[in-house]
């Protein structure tokens, strides 16, 4: 019996050394990705897309060609590598924030605040996958459509939620919901115009929109 016990103790040491070196690959790998990441957006801005060649890529990320390949396998994959950034567990976070709130009201700004510091801070990302939109593939333009379809569902949830006790008024959630998810993209559209506002005074003015069109008749 102790034989065994000392054998499965070292099976599990062996395994716990394993994951070792795996989690130091699998960090490299984020960074290296990460770092392409940050070169593509840089490129993407200063001559669009259409303009970058996988080789002026490798070259400037001093990556060899074979070493990209590893992380695409399409010129399109480098614009959705850059996107794939701004909605990545998003959703999750967004409803780890509203449940650790009680009310409606709390509960759909804390998700509606998530979301919104994300796309603030993503705000170039946001605009390049605007600007380029015509270059993603079919099945990424659906990936991102979906993507922003459940974060538009989850606006809905907790906007109906709020109507069924009375704590807002009866509005059309769908469309709110997909109001809330557009000004959340202000900074990439029309940061020109506010360059002057501090981050969180236009938060709070995009809040108080928002529950100003939910507070109850009389």
């Amino acid at each position: 019996m102790t034989a065994r016990l000392q054998l499965v103790d070292g099976s599990r040491v062996a395994e716990q050394d394993g994951a070792k070196p795996r989690r130091a690959r699998q960090e490299r790998t984020r960074k290296r990705r990460q770092h392409l990441t940050e070169v593509v957006m840089a490129m993407i801005e200063e001559r669009g897309y259409g303009d970058i060649s996988v080789n002026e890529v490798a070259e400037r990320a001093s990556i060899s060609i074979g070493g990209l390949y590893r992380h695409i396998d399409t010129k399109s994959d480098l614009l959705e590598m850059v996107c794939d950034e701004i909605n990545l567990d998003l959703l999750d976070d967004m409803k780890r924030a509203a449940a650790k709130e009680r009310g409606a009201r709390a509960k759909l700004e804390a998700a509606i605040r998530t979301y919104w510091y994300r796309h603030w801070d993503s705000a170039t990302a946001i605009l390049i996958a605007y600007r380029e939109y015509q270059f993603f593939g079919e099945d990424a333009k659906k990936r991102y459509r979906d993507e922003e379809q459940r974060i538009a569902e989850f606006f809905s949830d907790l906007i109906r939620a709020g109507m069924v006790v009375d704590e807002f008024r009866e509005v059309d959630d769908r469309l709110l919901s997909y109001e809330i998810i557009l000004l959340s993209h202000m900074r990439a559209l029309k940061g020109y115009a506010f360059r002057k506002r501090g981050r969180e005074d236009i938060l709070n003015e995009v809040i108080d929109l928002v529950f100003s069109r939910l507070q109850p008749v009389g």
